[in-house]
């Protein structure tokens, strides 16, 4: 003899066999929620560590300079003294490994009473991979921009310094490593260069005008000053 269990629920009558089906369905769907959620949750969580639109990055560190001197400027007076260097760059990535943005940077040398100082601003194209979910990432960027150099020399003979100051088109490029420090910033290990000509090319010609021959390579990539800058940045937005 079979034994059917009823239970009465308001005017309708549940069997044994509706109740098991109806606990399975339930079970089901429960299982399946868990599932989405933690395929959600992983999507999420992948998601945080990607690149966002914009980021802004700011650093510092050692300037090491590589200068053919002038007569009686700060380089053939000192050498080719070491400084230090503060950057900031604002990036908008146009797709997760490319992005375009603006460079800052300056750098101080000096063997007091000498000094000198430059700064640079220019726009950048950075190419990135990335890795371990975005966590972490290698970059290069190169950009061309606007650099002015100034410096203050003394003479033993003298009280007051022999100010030189000039412009230049300068070329940037930069190599990095970033890391992941919070869902939101990262830290990056980056070693950029700054060169220029430095006195043939203050205009950026690649070739003399009115067909006259002055003797000078005015080729952007006559790199007879150059900065490298080693050092410490802390990247917000990602």
């Amino acid at each position: 003899m079979q034994i059917i269990t009823t239970q009465k629920d308001g005017n309708n009558l549940l069997t044994h066999s509706d109740l098991t089906m109806n606990n399975q369905c339930i079970k089901r769907l429960h299982l399946t929620l868990v599932i989405l959620s933690s395929l959600i949750a992983i999507d999420l969580h992948a998601q945080d560590y990607l690149p966002q639109n914009y980021s802004l990055i700011f650093g510092g560190g050692l300037a090491l300079s590589a200068v053919e001197g002038n007569k009686n400027d700060f380089f053939s007076k000192n050498g080719n003294r070491p400084g230090y260097a503060l950057m900031a760059e604002g990036r908008y990535y146009v797709t997760p490994n490319l992005a375009l943005g603006a460079q800052y940077d300056y750098l101080r040398a000096a063997h007091l009473p000498d000094k000198m100082h430059v700064h640079y601003i220019g726009p950048t194209v950075t190419l990135r991979t990335l890795w371990d979910n975005g966590n972490k990432g290698a970059f290069f960027a190169l950009g061309i921009g606007y650099m002015d150099y100034r410096e203050r020399v003394y003479q033993s003979d003298m009280d007051h310094g022999h100010l030189y100051q000039k412009s230049y088109c300068g070329i940037s490029f930069g190599l990095g490593y970033e890391f992941c420090i919070t869902k939101k910033m990262s830290g990056v290990l980056r070693l950029d260069m700054l060169t220029a000509d430095w006195v043939a090319n203050p205009d950026a010609r690649l070739f003399n005008t009115d067909d006259y021959d002055d003797g000078i390579d005015h080729s952007w990539f006559k790199n007879n000053i150059t900065f490298f800058n080693l050092g410490f940045a802390l990247q917000f937005g990602r």
